[in-house]
């Protein structure tokens, strides 16, 4: 493991305190668990941002009109 200094805004930092110690675990690993996170959240969003470029409109209205029309259920108005 190696060292990272993060500085935070006081009442930022009253919060993760006060946060890790109602979870009962060290604000080193309540800081992993996020960067983690934000890192998954940043990777999906590259996929989806990868997966939208690639889309094609034309391609979708030819699929969507195949779908017959029907009226909805009665559970799906609301």
């Amino acid at each position: 493991m190696s060292a990272l200094r993060v500085e935070l805004p006081e009442g930022l930092r009253t919060e993760v305190a006060d946060l890790v110690a109602r979870r009962g675990i060290s604000e080193s690993a309540w800081v992993e668990e996020a960067v983690r996170e934000k890192l998954a959240a940043d990777s999906e969003l590259e996929y989806l941002a990868e997966r939208a470029a690639r889309g094609n409109r034309d391609a979708f209205e030819r699929v969507l009109s195949k779908v017959p029309t029907a009226d909805p259920l009665p559970d799906d108005l609301r």
